[in-house]
């Protein structure tokens, strides 16, 4: 058999910058667009359930003022350190269960535990004041407590400071009856002093705002919920997505399977089809291969075409490819060389016996005429529908289990040197994959050219550097890739979209 040779693969130069990762993160964005979907519908739609279901609650706000100008005595102190830890206390003390205690009282079906959740006090930034919030299922009643607990700790702050100038008082009183004539007269005036700051302000809390009954809930909200769930929901999916990535990577496109493959990305094939744009791409994606397959020498028939992984897109391409062949006039042999898997059958509707399995069994066992005209006999039978003049397919045959025996006979090595010889000017092989086991790297032994259908959304990075190896040691085939699920080949970009003659450049060195 001719062994194919000066054909390989020339990729771009080691010295080019890689670019940046945002096409792998789009492509995986694309691939997990499900995921990202669905996790925004669900939140989404959860959220806002909830918001619809979730009582309705309402929150009303008394403001207490503290001036620190009123009831100062000559020797208190009114610094800013001073009045923001007095705030802070007040801040404290409201929610205390004293205080919730005293105000349940006044308020029929509340206690201390009920108003701890209810009550929360906050101090103004800026000005001293003291928010006193509550939050109730009825307006209303979310007003009544706010006040009700803002009055209470101002009635109490106020007694407390009525009692504190009143010890002050009978202490001074109490220090006057037994001081001289010259202490007297300080403890009256200390005393005077007291009366003034007491006549002055008196306590120096008090109620700036009541709280009114609002108008519309606080809580749940469910318009601005549901916005808020929606942006939310969908930075948790892009995240998932990127997170999945990460875990289980897949391929960016058809620059890094052809980069990783170390092989031309000759065709790429639309994910689906049905769409208009999508079968022009696939008519597009064909003829490039088809002109591949035209490039090749005349003495260079045996295309084999394989996949990485077993995926029935090989056997699609097999078919389109030897059709394509033949009724552009060349006489082309389609065989159905995947003993595992054979789909050929099945897709021409044609029986799967007798084809290669007798034939390589004839020449085994030395019972064969000339290879060619067997040939010939096995396939003169098969009338498939739908295909061109010119094409002749060879079914899989009965392989009762010899699959990887058969590839490894010298039967197939004179089966292929015979095809050789034959007046066919294309043999498109469909044969099993090239990893995971060694029937495809046997039968790839055989092939002129190599040609690999690999699946972007379902293709990891390693598995594509593990294809490149394997492709790699092919040295007498060439090799070229199909990428399926990739994005449309601009002839000649980056190297990728048609076979390079060694020694010659490649057309992004070009």
């Amino acid at each position: 058999m001719r062994q194919p040779t000066g054909l390989a693969w020339h990729g771009p130069a080691d010295g080019d910058d890689e670019p940046v990762d945002v096409p792998r993160y789009l492509a995986a964005l694309r691939r997990a667009w499900p995921l990202v979907v669905l996790l925004i519908v669900l939140i989404t739609l959860t959220v806002l359930a909830l918001s619809l279901v979730i009582p309705e609650s309402y929150r009303a706000t008394a403001r207490i003022v503290f001036d620190d100008r009123a009831g100062v005595g000559p020797l208190e102190t009114t610094d800013v350190e001073s009045v923001q830890r007095r705030l802070a206390t007040v801040q404290v003390l409201l929610t205390t269960d004293e205080v919730l205690g005293r105000v349940a009282e006044r308020l029929p079906g509340e206690s201390a535990d009920t108003l701890e959740d209810k009550v929360d006090a906050s101090v103004d930034d800026d000005a001293n004041i003291i928010d006193v919030s509550a939050t109730d299922e009825d307006a209303a009643g979310a007003a009544a407590i706010a006040n009700a607990v803002a009055r209470r700790f101002v009635d109490m702050e106020t007694a407390a400071e009525r009692a504190r100038y009143a010890r002050s008082r009978e202490a001074l009183q109490s220090a006057l009856e037994d001081a001289g004539r010259i202490e007297a007269q300080a403890l009256r005036a200390q005393l005077n002093d007291l009366n003034l700051s007491q006549a002055a302000g008196g306590t120096r809390l008090r109620i700036a705002q009541v709280a009114e009954p609002p108008s519309e809930p606080d809580s749940p909200r469910p318009v601005r919920n549901t916005i808020f769930a929606f942006f939310a929901s969908a930075f948790i999916a892009v995240l998932a997505a990127l997170a999945i990535d990460q875990i289980a990577p897949r391929l960016s496109g058809v620059r890094e399977l052809s980069r990783l493959a170390r092989a031309p990305v000759l065709a790429a094939l639309p994910p689906r089809r049905g769409l208009r744009g999508r079968r022009r791409q696939t008519e597009e994606a064909y003829q490039a291969l088809q002109a591949a397959a035209l490039q090749l020498p005349g003495d260079r028939k045996v295309l084999l075409v394989t996949s990485a992984f077993p995926s029935d897109e090989k056997t699609t391409v097999s078919l389109r490819l030897a059709n394509s062949l033949a009724r552009a006039g060349s006489r082309t042999l389609l065989i159905s060389a995947d003993f595992e898997r054979p789909r050929i059958e099945e897709r021409l509707q044609i029986s799967g016996s007798p084809g290669l399995a007798e034939v390589l069994g004839a020449v085994a066992d030395g019972e064969a005429q000339e290879i060619e005209e067997l040939v010939a006999e096995m396939t003169a039978g098969v009338s498939p529908a739908q295909s061109a003049a010119d094409l002749d397919v060879l079914p899989s045959g009965n392989v009762e289990g010899r699959g990887p025996l058969l590839y490894a006979r010298e039967p197939m090595s004179l089966l292929f040197t015979a095809l050789e010889r034959s007046d066919y000017r294309y043999v498109v092989v469909d044969g099993p994959p090239l990893l995971g086991a060694v029937a495809g790297p046997l039968l790839a032994r055989y092939a002129d050219a190599v040609i690999a259908v690999c699946r972007l959304d379902r293709m990891k990075p390693a598995a594509a550097a593990e294809l490149g190896d394997v492709l790699g040691q092919l040295d007498s085939a060439a090799v070229g890739l199909v990428a399926v699920g990739g994005g449309k080949v601009a002839p000649y970009s980056v190297g990728l979209g048609s076979w390079a003659l060694e020694g010659s450049r490649s057309p992004a060195e070009a």
